[in-house]
Formats: structure tokens, C-alpha cells, sequence
């Protein structure tokens, strides 16, 4: 228990919370951005989490005008604080484009009178950032954060909210960065490690693999490739391991999503990996090798061995929405290295070519 107070603590102090506060949660419960960032610290600092049952374009435009008509008053139960994924943000804009001049400015308005507006759990891209900072007046507060520690990084609630960063270690936060050779760099390229009174004990029945994500000093690898500004803020440039893709919020395993695709009668191999999109940070795309019956198959009707829309319809029922390919590519092969191992650098240069 003394885990979760140090973290809702660390996380109240840093943006403010306080008992005044109204928050509009749309965010999964399974998540530790909808878990502790928008509930339990809210909750602690004695805040309001307002719940919408699902998440709305409509919904969070209108609760916000309803909080801030258009003639200055203020409702006694507005929204002050708001926090969501890069793709939150992008289809709120999109709801915005599509309003007539009037709602528009109603909602602007609104928008506008919030006290905070937070983005995470994905890379937020600038143009969003920018639009969204001249559409409500916000310039949304990006930070950095694991299930293993929850937050680590922020910008500032107060000062300069730099774009493409997660700002500096939150308070009783250690980071540091680790080159492959094992040393630390101050100003260069490596893995950032991360040492925080919040920070889990280790994996559940997994010796090993605790032993392996733990540095001398009790530093925690994150698997996250940074570097640092001329100001100190961190900028995350990757995942260490191309295995792992953050889609629309959500950090998910490439390898369990191919080990579910093999289970189709078409697929003899396949590849899956995230390539960089505006709204969702990463998209899901699939390169398969089709078994030599439905190569065949396809060679005699003249039609792809696979689909996208019948991968997504057989996908349906063994993998979450948020799981499942939106990209579909059909190859011969796929290349490999001397050890046998697809190369996902090479296959992700290729793919955005």
C-alpha cells in the first residue's frame, strides 16, 4: 500500500491536484494512465472523476460547454481538468472541424477555461500539439510513465512545456541514461533507467527476468532509447526492443499478436510491427507468407491469398480491437538474418519508403 500512496502523492504534487479539481475520465481502468493519473490521485487530492461510459466526441465537447456557457458563467460542477491519449486529441479536433462556426466557437471557449489538459501513453505528435494549443488555447502537459513505476517524467505544470519531450524526473525521481557499453551518458544516446520510491518489486514469479530489468543502485531499465535537450528534458527516440508497439495509448507485443495470426489456415509466417502514424502514434501493420495452397489458390482466381478485411473479421473473435492489424502486406517471403531472425529495423525502412 505504501507503493500506491507514493505514487498518487508524487503525481498530486507535481500537477496540482486539489479537492477543487473536476476530472472528465474516458480512459481504460486497465491502464495505469486511466488508473493513476486520471482516479487515484484525482481521488486523493479530493478531487471529482466524472466518468463518461464510453468515450465521445460529442460527450466531452458538450460536458465542457455545459461546464462554460458562452456568457461567462461557470457551472458548479465544470470540468477543470482533463487528461488523454494523442488520439483522443486528434478525434476531438476531428468533431471540431465538422461543427458550424458558431459551435465552434462555443466550444473553444470552453475549452479554454479548463485549468490543465494532459497528454500520454503515446508519442504526441507536434502538429497535434500545435493545433490543439490553437484551437483551445492549451498546450497540453506531455509526461513519460510504466506500469512498473507509473510516472517518472513530466513537463512542468508551471513553465515551459517543450514539444517532442517528456520533460525531467518528477519529484524523488532518479533517471539516468546507460550506453550499451554499460556507461552512463549525460548528453548522449541510450537506455533510460529509472529509480523512484513508486517503483514495483519485482515480476510476479519471474526471478529471472526481474534480475535482468534491474542496474546497480536499483535503477529499473525501461527499454526506452532517450536523449536529453539542451535544457535537461528527455525525448524518448524509440523502444530498445522493436517488438514492442504503442498503438492509439496502448503498449503491445508484436509477438503475441503473430502468435495468434498464425493460427489462420492461410498464414504459413508472418511479421508484425508498428509503423509511425499522426493519430495514433503507431499503427499495426502485418506482413504474411501465405501457405502454398492459398498461393496457389490465389494464383488460379486472381485474388490476394489474404485480405485486410477478412484478417479483420477472423481477427474478431481471438484478438482486442486495439489488437488487431489495420496493414496488411502479402510477401513470398520474409527476409531473414543468418540466425533466422526477421530484422523489423529493416522491415519498418522498407515499409516507409
Amino acid at each position: 500500500m505504501r507503493g500506491y500512496f507514493l505514487r498518487v502523492q508524487i503525481l498530486t504534487e507535481a500537477w496540482g491536484y486539489q479537492s477543487e479539481d473536476q476530472f472528465l475520465h474516458c480512459l481504460p481502468l486497465h491502464h495505469v494512465h486511466g488508473l493513476f493519473n486520471a482516479l487515484f490521485a484525482p481521488l486523493y487530492s479530493g478531487s471529482v472523476v466524472e466518468f463518461l461510459p464510453k468515450f465521445s466526441v460529442r460527450g466531452v465537447w458538450q460536458r465542457w460547454r455545459e461546464s462554460y456557457p458562452n456568457d461567462g458563467s461557470k457551472n458548479d460542477e465544470a470540468i477543470t481538468v482533463f487528461t488523454g491519449v494523442p488520439t483522443v486529441y486528434t478525434r476531438l479536433l476531428q468533431g471540431y472541424d465538422s461543427m458550424n462556426p458558431d459551435q465552434q466557437s462555443a466550444c473553444s471557449y470552453a475549452a479554454k477555461q479548463l485549468r490543465l489538459m494532459m497528454c500520454g501513453s503515446s508519442a504526441l505528435p507536434s502538429p497535434l500539439m500545435k493545433r490543439w494549443q490553437e484551437v483551445t488555447g492549451h498546450r497540453l502537459l506531455e509526461r513519460y510513465g510504466m506500469t512498473e513505476f507509473v510516472m517518472a517524467l513530466s513537463n512542468p505544470l508551471h513553465g515551459a512545456r517543450k514539444e517532442g519531450t517528456v520533460g525531467k524526473p518528477l519529484p524523488r525521481v532518479e533517471a539516468k541514461i546507460i550506453m550499451d557499453d554499460g556507461t552512463e551518458t549525460k548528453t548522449g544516446v541510450g537506455e533510460l533507467c529509472i529509480k523512484s520510491p513508486s517503483l514495483f518489486k519485482e515480476y510476479w514469479k519471474r526471478p529471472e527476468v526481474t534480475a535482468e530489468s534491474f542496474i546497480d543502485g536499483g535503477f529499473f531499465k525501461t527499454g526506452d532509447t532517450v536523449t536529453v535537450d539542451e535544457d535537461g528534458y528527455f525525448i524518448i527516440l524509440g523502444r530498445t526492443n522493436a517488438d514492442i508497439m504503442k498503438v492509439g495509448g496502448y503498449k503491445l507485443s508484436a509477438l503475441e499478436i503473430e502468435a495468434v495470426l498464425l493460427e489462420h489456415d492461410t498464414v504459413l509466417e508472418c511479421a508484425v510491427l508498428g509503423l509511425p502514424d499522426e493519430a495514433y502514434g503507431e499503427v499495426i501493420c502485418t506482413i504474411i507468407v501465405p501457405k502454398e495452397d492459398a498461393k496457389e489458390r490465389a494464383e488460379q482466381s486472381s485474388k490476394p491469398a489474404l485480405t485486410l478485411e477478412e484478417l479483420t473479421s477472423w481477427s474478431k473473435d481471438k484478438l482486442a480491437p486495439y489488437k488487431i492489424p489495420t496493414r496488411l502486406h502479402v510477401w513470398d517471403s520474409l527476409p531473414r538474418n543468418a540466425m533466422g531472425k526477421v530484422n523489423k529495423k529493416e522491415l519498418k525502412k522498407l515499409l516507409e519508403v
